[in-house]
């Protein structure tokens, strides 16, 4: 493994380095913060980082009742 792989998700970039890989929402000061979604992932590019907004809505979409 590489050094780039063998890094902890703690040493990864802030996900406020990276737009929201849903909107392409840019973080700056004052806008919402972005997170990563999975922690799992052996490097920083293998996770999705999404903007708060983006994270709220997938869970809203999960919790939604579907029709059958």
């Amino acid at each position: 493994m590489s050094e780039e792989e063998d890094r902890h998700p703690a040493d990864w970039p802030h996900p406020n380095d990276r737009p929201c890989d849903q909107c392409g929402h840019v973080w700056f000061a004052g806008e919402r913060p972005h997170e990563y979604l999975d922690h799992d992932a052996a490097r920083p590019d293998d996770v999705t980082v999404l903007c708060r907004l983006c994270r709220r809505q997938r869970g809203l979409a999960r919790a939604a009742p579907q029709d059958d």
